[in-house]
């Protein structure tokens, strides 16, 4: 089932048996073993009705034997196991989903991995099984464009792309600085980069996004300007995020060069936003498939130095050395 599905079941509070969450992105795992720790009974029912427990702390044979515990004064129990990759005998659980209590809701919160495929067809006549994969980085400006609405604020594709840029494929993170933005603005209100820059710390003139497009439009002054901005903040931008997003971006530059240029093609490679696709259209016919190939394999190098392969430089001297080969 999909995210929404789950969630749609849940506001009708449709509760299944059991509940397999997995996968690679975190995020969507938390965001439905939270609302079920949230709506699935009265707060007051929860201290005799509602368990937490962790994989590494317990095994399957204890989650099975709270799992088949009455409840006390409400229909359901609801048992959440988390870091349920550490669970000992999980196949144990498998066999207990193909029949399991019908007063209990369990959540099995299986982050960074799943169940082998065996396992997933014993136990799906009576779970929900979910499957979270990681964000893709070309799709995270659209997400945040979206997940905005979840808290009642608008926002331009540009700002999109900036927190994109400047975070990472972090959803949680994303997630929580558009929380904290609810206690200083009003419903409807829009996220500008000044609103960024203010309550969440990232420049609106020197950041990932602003490098990425001055690298491309060769502006160089620019550049050095906004990688000593960068130095003197390193700790709040860490070079490896700043190197994954200049490789990302300049794969799908040299991915656009070397398609047929179609409108098919553009839509693949930078998404569905018209905005970033008008951009990042002018930077790739501002670069040749043999610079765009030269540039990659220096960061593919300096991807390497800034995980300490060959390289004890400080990260500040580091990045410096790589903008350096990147416009000469």
């Amino acid at each position: 089932m999909t995210y929404d599905q789950i969630i749609a079941q849940l506001q009708k509070k449709q509760f299944a048996p059991i509940y397999f969450l997995m996968g690679d992105e975190p995020f969507y795992i938390d965001e439905i073993s939270n609302f079920i720790e949230e709506n699935a009974m009265q707060e007051e029912q929860r201290d005799f009705n509602q368990v937490l427990v962790y994989g590494k702390e317990t095994d399957a044979d204890e989650v099975i034997a709270l799992a088949k515990e009455f409840p006390f004064g409400t229909e359901k129990r609801v048992v959440i196991v988390k870091e349920a990759k550490e669970l000992k005998n999980v196949e144990r659980l498998v066999k207990y989903a193909e029949n399991p209590a019908q007063t209990t809701i369990v959540v099995v919160c299986y982050k960074y991995a799943t169940l082998r495929a065996t396992q997933l067809k014993a136990a799906e006549k009576n779970s929900v099984i979910f499957r979270s994969e990681k964000m893709k980085d070309y799709n995270l400006s659209k997400w945040i464009l979206s997940h905005v609405d979840k808290y009642q604020f608008k926002m331009q594709p540009a700002v999109a792309e900036l927190l994109a840029e400047n975070i990472g494929v972090d959803l949680s993170r994303i997630d929580n600085e558009l929380k904290k933005l609810t206690i200083f603005l009003p419903p409807n209100s829009e996220i500008t980069a000044d609103i960024i820059e203010k309550h969440i710390g990232i420049s609106k003139e020197y950041n990932v996004f602003e490098l990425k497009d001055a690298l491309a439009a060769r502006k160089i002054d620019k550049a050095y300007k906004i990688v000593h901005y960068l130095c003197q903040n390193i700790k709040q931008t860490p070079n490896v995020q700043t190197v994954n997003a200049l490789s990302s971006f300049y794969l799908q530059l040299l991915a656009y060069n070397l398609s047929d240029k179609s409108i098919e093609a553009k839509a693949k490679v930078f998404g569905s936003n018209a905005f970033i696709q008008k951009i990042n259209v002018g930077h790739a016919q501002n670069h040749s498939v043999l610079e765009l190939q030269k540039i990659i394999g220096i960061l593919r190098e300096y991807d390497a130095k800034t995980k300490g392969v060959e390289s004890n430089l400080p990260d500040e001297e580091l990045l410096k050395e790589l903008v350096y080969k990147i416009t000469h």
